[in-house]
């Protein structure tokens, strides 16, 4: 039987208080049992337990991913977007009439690149945090 690998737990939250700059916002501490059996208090905020509870987890999902993408060198992004540039270069002359550049489909190509760093950006950004 294969052991598995115990995962972090919340094991007690209290309310603190309050926002005061907005009034919907409460403030909660969290007990979380690591994986090694320390045991941490983080605060949480949100609009309700479920909701901060829930910013902590995203909090850390996007924390291992940044450090993740971070230990990727500068140089294999570069190459990563260079490729992409010249694979939608070759796909836009390929779906191209000969001779009659579709510069709609490359600018759409783009756009879904832009929208898609921009949405990955937004998503990783910090969530569990009081909104002074």
């Amino acid at each position: 039987m294969k052991k598995e690998k115990m995962k972090k737990k919340a094991i007690k939250a209290e309310y603190r208080k309050d926002s005061e700059s907005f009034p919907e916002w409460l403030k909660y501490e969290v007990t979380v049992l690591n994986e090694d059996g320390t045991r941490e208090k983080v605060p949480a905020y949100g609009k309700d337990l479920q909701d901060a509870l829930s910013r902590v987890v995203h909090d850390e999902k996007a924390k291992k991913i940044g450090e993740r993408a971070k230990r990727i060198p500068d140089l294999v992004w570069v190459a990563l977007w260079f490729g992409y540039v010249i694979g939608l270069v070759n796909l836009t002359y390929i779906f191209s009439d000969y001779g009659h550049f579709r510069g709609l489909f490359f600018a759409g190509g783009l756009v879904l690149i832009s929208a898609t760093v921009i949405g990955a950006k937004y998503w990783l950004r910090e969530r569990n945090k009081d909104k002074k």
